[in-house]
């Protein structure tokens, strides 16, 4: 579980794998439960639910379900900046309002599934697994970026890197990649 002081609130965000779509055999309930329509509702895969408390009173409660392929959660699975929550689950990448929870917006990001998410400028940049994309925080795709290979390196190097003026890229074949802000290669080796 992770647990974040923002403003007057304490966001709570975790994973509840025991949690099934409109069963009423659920430990939890959630004000609110975002799933894909695509997506079979009794065979979700990553399930990340979010509490936002204040003090001892829950101010609200939402879980996301979805079936795109999970790579956990952790610190680089979300952002969050004045009043807005960016978080990824499975291949999608979800705007959420705080304290309230309400989906501002959400869509896939990567094909296969995203693994971090950061700043970029005034934007979001997110490593998902075949590509890096620069994304507004409306939810427009600015850009995208694939490699020779998937985007997850065995040798240890950090597969994206954002430097003052440039992202430097690392591919599963050792491939380094070094970028603009605009998504141009500067340089490839």
């Amino acid at each position: 579980m992770i647990e974040i002081a923002h403003q007057q609130y304490k966001v709570l965000i975790y994973t509840d794998h025991q949690y099934t779509v409109e069963s009423a055999d659920n430990l939890r309930r959630y004000k609110r439960v975002y799933i894909d329509d695509s997506c079979d509702r009794y065979r979700n895969v990553s399930n990340i639910a979010i509490l936002v408390t204040h003090g001892q009173d829950e101010v609200a409660s939402a879980i996301l379900c979805d079936t795109g392929v999970f790579t956990g959660l952790s610190q680089s699975s979300f952002i969050i900046e004045d009043s807005a929550l960016y978080i990824s689950a499975g291949n999608k990448l979800y705007y959420l309002n705080i304290p309230d929870l309400t989906l501002r917006w959400s869509g896939q990001v990567d094909y296969v599934t995203n693994f971090s998410v950061q700043k970029l400028e005034d934007d979001l940049l997110v490593h998902g697994e075949l590509e890096i994309t620069r994304i507004t925080k409306l939810g427009e795709i600015k850009w995208r970026f694939g490699g020779h290979d998937i985007w997850v390196n065995n040798d240890g190097r950090q597969e994206v890197t954002v430097l003052p003026k440039s992202i430097q890229l690392v591919d599963f074949g050792s491939h380094c990649y070094q970028l603009d802000f605009d998504g141009h290669i500067i340089t490839q080796h």
